[in-house]
């Protein structure tokens, strides 16, 4: 299933705005033009729901503690760890909300994790 149902509760909850439904689905398309990928909720819902929760967060003001250096570590010695950056550079330019640093640590995370679970279930093709 795709993110319509979510993003129109968010929106209809005032959790996010139109600029950031045009920017999650700016992601969908990144994801799937570019790495051959189709975000849906069955795979792809807590990236989501973060880029969401951070978009929020930044507009609201609200302060976000830093991932724990411990954390942050653990996920740089990942092998997906070149390509995530690489994902977090190209989402930051196709989308028109700036994640400050914060936010930016939290959604590597989250790319790592979803390039573990897509590669768990035969949906990652790319060779980066």
């Amino acid at each position: 299933m795709d993110f319509t149902e979510r993003l129109n509760l968010y929106l209809e909850g005032g959790m996010i705005d139109e600029k950031d439904v045009r920017d999650v689905n700016r992601i969908i398309e990144l994801f799937h033009d570019e790495y051959g990928v189709t975000l849906l909720e069955e795979n792809a819902d807590t990236f989501i729901a973060h880029i969401c929760a951070a978009y929020s967060r930044l507009k609201s003001g609200e302060d976000v503690e830093e991932l724990p250096e411990v954390v942050l570590d653990e996920v740089k010695a990942l092998d997906s760890w070149p390509l995530s950056v690489k994902i977090l550079e190209r989402v930051m330019a196709v989308t028109e909300n700036p994640l400050n640093e914060t936010e930016q640590g939290y959604a590597l995370l989250h790319i790592n994790n979803l390039i573990a679970r897509l590669q768990e279930t035969g949906e990652w093709h790319t060779a980066d």
